[in-house]
């Protein structure tokens, strides 16, 4: 999993995670251009006495301009265009539980700002909240690893079906924030519930012909609906019942 999440989580007083950014300069030398090594005959212009007089009904040809080239096409990456419901509804979504979700305050919110996450779902089980930046980048977002350490139980992200708010009021030391980082642009955050214990996806990168944030997320939803759960009993693999729906939201 590589990119930048639009949603930062910060831990305590101290944000958990640095964002560094790389910088890159470009220096131009420019100098005096280099002397052939045989140069050529001195060229001159002749006298105005030395030019032969041009009639008067002949024109006076003139070299043609030079053709200007076209500039090459830009090789930048194109960002994936912005997700909109529309382009949510085209994504076949398993959804057994009826599992719901909303950001609160809004779906429309600005950098630095602190967003929660209200889930419904019809049925328990196993929750994980993925989010989908402007870049089409995926990030897990809950239940992170800083949270799994610091709790004491071994399946914290279980849920029951009902109401549930993400970050949980777990006290002043424990509490969780979610801070909006860049990228601006339309985003989403993704609610995935497991009927089995799950407490953190392997993510995959987003496939080179993703166009959208509905392929991105049509591609989220095939790989994980793929992914097989070990059998307490027996060890073996086996499929898990998974149900998702997504919202999506606007960082101006």
């Amino acid at each position: 999993m590589r990119g930048l999440s639009s949603l930062r989580c910060m831990t305590g007083f101290v944000a958990m995670v640095l964002a560094q950014n790389a910088v890159a300069a470009v220096l131009i030398l420019e100098g005096a251009a280099p002397q052939p090594a045989n140069p050529g005959p001195a060229m001159t212009t002749p006298s105005p006495a030395q030019r032969e007089p041009v009639p008067a009904n002949q024109e006076i040809l003139r070299p043609a301009a030079a053709p200007v080239e076209a500039a090459p096409p830009s090789t930048e990456a194109v960002a994936p265009p912005p997700a909109s419901p529309s382009d949510l509804s085209t994504v076949k979504l398993t959804n057994p539980a009826e599992i719901a979700i909303d950001m609160l305050p809004g779906q429309t919110v600005s950098i630095g700002s602190r967003v929660s996450f209200r889930i419904t779902s019809k049925r328990p089980g196993y929750l994980v909240l993925i989010d989908i930046d402007a870049n089409g980048h995926l990030s897990q977002i809950y239940p992170t690893t800083a949270s799994l350490v610091q709790t004491s139980k071994p399946n914290g992200n279980f849920m029951k079906a009902g109401t549930l708010t993400i970050p949980l009021a777990t006290g002043q030391n424990g509490a969780t924030e979610y801070v909006v980082t860049p990228p601006k642009g339309n985003a989403m955050v993704v609610a995935v519930l497991s009927a089995q214990p799950v407490q953190l996806l392997d993510l995959p990168d987003a496939p080179p012909g993703a166009r959208s944030q509905s392929d991105v997320l049509a591609y989220l939803v095939e790989r994980t609906s793929e992914l097989r759960i070990p059998d307490d009993a027996t060890s073996r693999l086996r499929e898990n019942r998974w149900s998702f729906n997504a919202k999506p939201y606007s960082i101006q």
